[in-house]
């Protein structure tokens, strides 16, 4: 398990040689894990072909967006079978939408789990994963390549029927706010 340097567009130093690396000194079927920005899943980079050439991907997890607050890196972690070509595997890869942890930021505090929710939502999350489910919303299995994206936002279906007006207005008023701002 390695939490890599974040590279700041090092490209000798980029978060995925660490990964291969790390993959490389595994025995054939050990398992690596890497937490990682995600922008690492999501923009293209060679290095996602080499890891495919020799490691098959099992599984991505989107972690919360805040997780690290208050820096601002969006993580995610990801799951790898050592010298398995993915290819090879035929193997459709685990994706977990693993954005609600429970956490709340509090001032002076940063985040907490204020209201004890962290140990329900966590086995939630390990057993989906261990038993490899699909759940709407929650986690999803799709083939992929080193030309995709490899986070559960790329593959889950939206569930229409949790957007009201509210949540659409908010949605509008915040991208009009961010648009103003980043003229």
């Amino acid at each position: 398990m390695i939490n890599p340097p974040y590279s700041q567009s090092d490209e000798d130093l980029h978060e995925l040689v660490f990964v291969k690396h790390m993959l490389d000194c595994l025995e054939k079927n050990g398992i690596g894990i890497a937490i990682v920005p995600m922008s690492c899943a999501i923009s293209p980079h060679p290095k996602k072909e080499e890891l495919l050439k020799h490691h098959t991907l099992d599984a991505v997890m989107s972690m919360p967006t805040e997780l690290f607050y208050p820096v601002g890196t969006v993580p995610c972690i990801m799951v790898f079978k050592a010298h398995i070509p993915h290819e090879v595997s035929n193997y459709k890869t685990w994706f977990g939408y693993w954005k609600e942890d429970g956490f709340i930021k509090s001032k002076h505090k940063g985040r907490i789990d204020q209201n004890n929710q962290w140990t329900t939502i966590r086995d939630h999350w390990v057993e989906t994963y261990r038993n490899r489910e699909d759940i709407p919303g929650e986690c999803i299995k799709q083939k992929v390549s080193a030309n995709d994206e490899w986070c559960a936002e790329a593959y889950m279906k939206t569930d229409y029927s949790k957007i009201d007006k509210t949540v659409f207005e908010d949605t509008v008023k915040n991208y009009m706010l961010f648009k103003l701002n980043n003229k």
